[in-house]
């Protein structure tokens, strides 16, 4: 390719991640194409972009190079454009999409709201069945989220219990430099590195995509701020020991926010609420703790290829070291002494410590 090479975050085909077969279930990557061809880049830009239309800068060598991460709803597009380009989408399709960038500016129109897109400072936020102008002057290093619109809209209806009759309008420009866009900023980097790991649990994933969700909902505006913005109904006790009795039977399954709610029958501010009023923290908070307790009775009950690293993974437990010091908080004792104790009252012989390298 003429210029810059493109360059990827982890991906299977440089070999920096799983391979396809070895990919965790319901976790996709492909890389949908790189060239200096006009042609196959935009057959490329149309399949993740309904509609869209791509074109070269004049007196600039082109070049193109798109990859796309997918879980279930949402996607995660790197797209890499080292002579830059002009594309316009006559109506975003069923999706919302989160525009930012790793390296380079762009700027554009979003049904008559201008844009920019700037490293660290500034990112856009684009609304089904609106058109969308971008221009990339220079080398660009794009960083998309593609959300489907069912499932942005279906959390929306679990947060508030109300419903939608047609798509949310978000404002574009956003501000990730400060205040509440900052926090969106973070939790979509926060989701997009997970993703891209060899390592990236599913269990975990999930609960990454619900906080996005959330983050998008009430850190920015658009046309139904002001139903959250209103306080939360209150719900009566019973849904909070519904919501516990759902968590206690299924903590060592994927579960998300969305299924507690709907087994509580409640909307999930007014769960929220409840819970932290007669619990002391939030369902998501209560629902690790009882994989702690899980993770505990494991360790403590283990098999001959049961480990630390492994429960921790299963039960989507997020970052090993942070589990054991929560662990030795709660317990009083490590993860690894627990497995030791209970290795020895198995008759199972000790795990060897690994030799490093």
């Amino acid at each position: 390719m003429p210029g810059r090479a493109p360059r990827f975050v982890q991906t299977s085909h440089r070999g920096e991640g799983p391979s396809r077969a070895a990919q965790a279930p319901g976790i996709a990557r492909a890389q949908l194409v790189c060239t200096s061809d006009v042609g196959e880049a935009r057959e490329a830009f149309r399949r993740v972009y309904v509609d869209a239309t791509l074109e070269p800068r004049r007196g600039t060598s082109f070049g193109c190079a798109m990859e796309v991460a997918s879980f279930g709803t949402i996607r995660v597009v790197t797209g890499d454009w080292p002579g830059g380009g002009r594309a316009f989408v006559p109506a975003v399709g069923e999706q919302y999409i989160l525009s930012l960038s790793a390296e380079g500016e762009s700027a554009g129109d979003h049904a008559g709201e201008p844009f920019r897109v700037v490293p660290g400072r500034r990112g856009a936020l684009f609304s089904p069945g609106r058109s969308c102008s971008l221009d990339v002057s220079g080398e660009f290093h794009g960083r998309t989220l593609v959300i489907d619109r069912g499932a942005l809209d279906a959390h929306f209806t679990t947060l508030t219990g109300a419903a939608l009759r047609g798509p949310i309008r978000f404002g574009t420009a956003l501000d990730i430099e400060d205040g509440p866009g900052r926090t969106v900023h973070e939790v979509a980097q926060l989701f997009r590195r997970q993703i891209e790991q060899s390592w990236a649990s599913p269990m975990l994933l999930a609960g990454l995509r619900g906080a996005l969700f959330t983050s998008l909902l009430v850190h920015t505006r658009h046309s139904l701020s002001e139903v959250l913005d209103a306080p939360p109904p209150r719900v009566a006790p019973a849904c909070v020991r519904k919501a516990e009795e759902y968590m206690a039977a299924r903590a060592a399954e994927p579960i998300t926010l969305a299924d507690i709610v709907a087994a509580a029958g409640a909307p999930e501010r007014s769960l929220r609420a409840a819970f932290v009023a007669s619990r002391g923290v939030p369902p998501m908070d209560f629902l690790r703790w009882r994989r702690f307790e899980l993770a505990r009775r494991q360790l403590a009950e283990p098999s001959a290829g049961t480990s630390v690293a492994g429960v921790v993974a299963a039960l989507g437990l997020g970052n090993p070291g942070r589990f054991s010091v929560d662990y030795k908080r709660r317990f009083g004792e490590s993860p690894s002494e627990t497995l030791s104790a209970g290795r020895a009252a198995a008759g199972l012989p000790r795990l060897r410590p690994r030799r490093r390298p």
